[in-house]
């Protein structure tokens, strides 16, 4: 049977809270965190969704994959069931959107043929990327004490560059509606290995001492909405989780799951995700969205990159550029599975140095706000001369942070 995913029309969260002072630290994610699901707790709407759950509990053509009461952050529940009892149930439940779960597919990025090399044979030109945002040893801070899940194809934890970063890996079991807790931190396809190099690894990454976790979201490169949600569900619920770097997503702007980003705001986590590598006037969503932090890419001549995605956007008579913002995407060596280091050319190479200079700023200054964090890393990027549609407010600079 299909799945389908039922969560409210109206978003609940923005409505009833203000985002102004969610914080990051550990104490205000616990806090923000209950605030949020209070919020959906006491919804007349949404205990009609939970009366709903239980009255259909043991009918033959519906199964509950995740309940209401579990990772309730985004007012989101998944369950299976035939397209009859979809027809009927949006019938009966006019205030939420029911939506048929979907594939949701790593953006993939070009590599670029014999660029293999070995740590030893890594020359300073191979890491143009770190001089091209003005990081340099020795740096202030180096991302100690922040925490942030990749949400990818895995992370192989034994390459020599990641060796003690990655505290857990998980994976998202769609139908059993759960978060199972691997045993051991490994990459399905790669490109969460190389993703994960950009942030911490020792001496190619922004951020050498935060702490990553492998969210195991795409396993091959593929994953699906339901996926998608039940990750972002654990991110929030976990408050060692500041950020969350993606690099996944669906063509073209896709509204139904914007809001389901706008919520881990409202906890104090902040997504960091890819723009896609399809050129300027395409995009995908959530790259798109204007909660996230939409990362584009840029080249060693400091021009941005010809497959980074941009666009002018129209959402609820409100109109914006995608990216926000570029850093260096095409090029870019990073670990790659069982060792050794390759040059890969994708905004997915961008987002992750951008998820390290985050958690620099986070560790520089713990009580930032997510919008005081965002802004912030606008405020640091030089702005390219290039079009603004296509950079956004220029390429990121760690600065004086190093």
């Amino acid at each position: 049977m299909p799945i389908y995913i039922i969560r409210p029309k109206a978003n609940l969260v923005s409505q009833s809270l203000s985002l102004v002072s969610r914080k990051f630290t550990l104490e205000s994610r616990r806090q923000q965190t209950q605030e949020v699901q209070a919020v959906y707790q006491e919804d007349a709407s949404y205990k009609t969704l939970i009366q709903w759950t239980e009255d259909i509990k043991g009918k033959e053509n519906v199964q509950i994959l995740k309940i209401p009461e579990k990772l309730g952050v985004t007012g989101t529940i998944i369950i299976e069931m035939s397209e009859e009892e979809a027809k009927n149930t949006q019938q009966q439940l006019p205030e939420f959107s029911i939506l048929k779960d979907q594939p949701i597919d790593l953006i993939k990025p070009d590599k670029v043929t014999k660029s293999f090399k070995n740590e030893n044979d890594l020359t300073n030109d191979d890491l143009w990327h770190l001089k091209a945002i003005k990081y340099s040893l020795p740096c202030e801070v180096t991302g100690k004490n922040i925490t942030i899940a990749v949400l990818d194809t895995g992370i192989d934890s034994s390459h020599p560059a990641l060796r003690g970063k990655i505290s857990k890996a998980v994976e998202f079991d769609i139908l059993q509606g759960q978060v199972k807790q691997l045993a051991n931190s490994l990459d399905t396809e790669g490109h969460g290995t190389h993703v994960a190099g950009l942030i911490c690894g020792t001496r190619i990454g922004v951020a050498p001492d935060a702490t990553l976790i492998n969210g195991l979201m795409t396993p091959k490169g593929r994953g699906t909405l339901a996926n998608f949600i039940i990750a972002l569900e654990w991110a929030a619920n976990n408050p060692e989780i500041q950020i969350v770097n993606v690099s996944a997503g669906l063509d073209g702007f896709f509204s139904e799951m914007e809001e389901v980003i706008r919520d881990m705001l409202a906890v104090g986590v902040l997504p960091v995700c890819a723009s896609g590598n399809d050129g300027a006037n395409f995009t995908c969503s959530p790259g798109n969205y204007r909660s996230v932090l939409s990362v584009g890419a840029s080249n060693k001549r400091g021009k941005v990159a010809s497959f980074s995605s941009s666009a002018t956007l129209n959402v609820e008579n409100t109109m914006y550029n995608i990216p926000h913002l570029v850093a260096p995407g095409e090029g870019v060596y990073s670990s790659v599975v069982q060792g050794g280091y390759e040059a890969w050319n994708g905004t997915s190479m961008a987002t992750p140095i951008v998820s390290g200079v985050a958690a620099l700023l986070l560790e520089k200054y713990p009580d930032l706000t997510v919008f005081d964090l965002k802004e912030e890393l606008l405020n640091r990027c030089e702005v390219l001369q290039q079009p603004k549609e296509r950079q956004g407010v220029g390429l990121i600079q760690v600065g004086n942070l190093s």
